[in-house]
């Protein structure tokens, strides 16, 4: 439905020529010079008019074609500016939701920094926990080896008596 721009400036000029060729009503009538009536005839048809008149109306059908085009586009702006806002809503809410998600992962992050921290305090108190628990090993074995040999004592003590 689209218009050639030749057509289109060719049907301006014409309307423009038509406009200009058409008698306004600031120029002065002629001054009438017969004072009695006459009978008016009717004016052969101009051949040259009834064109005008057919580029006028085609002309007129075009600028309602374009009026029509026009709104129709307009709709269609108005239609992608709706979309447009739509996708910036969710954009936004895309948006919050990614700062809400690194605020997580900084949390959990966070969180497993001290707990990597708790890990490496357990391992010192394990292994301060294996330390002692070698020196009791150590200390009890003697013990039991002194005690072993205090009844060996005893025990050879009163079998000789």
């Amino acid at each position: 439905m689209r218009m050639p721009r030749r057509l289109v400036v060719a049907g301006l000029a014409l309307t423009a020529a038509v406009a200009l060729a058409q008698p306004t009503a600031e120029e002065p009538a002629p001054p009438a010079r017969r004072t009695h009536p006459t009978a008016t005839r009717p004016a052969p048809p101009n051949p040259q008019a009834a064109e005008d008149r057919a580029l006028l109306r085609q002309l007129a059908d075009a600028q309602r074609a374009l009026g029509e085009q026009i709104q129709q586009l307009r709709e269609r702006v108005d239609e992608l500016k709706e979309e447009v806002a739509g996708r910036k809503e969710e954009e936004n809410a895309d948006t919050d939701e990614l700062k809400a998600m690194r605020d997580e992962v900084k949390g959990l992050y966070v969180e497993s920094s001290s707990v990597k921290a708790e890990i490496e305090g357990v391992k010192d108190d394990i292994a301060s926990v294996n330390g002692n628990v070698s020196a009791f090993r150590t200390y009890s074995g003697f013990f039991i080896a002194v005690m072993i040999l205090l009844l060996a004592v005893i025990f050879v003590l009163t079998i000789r008596r």
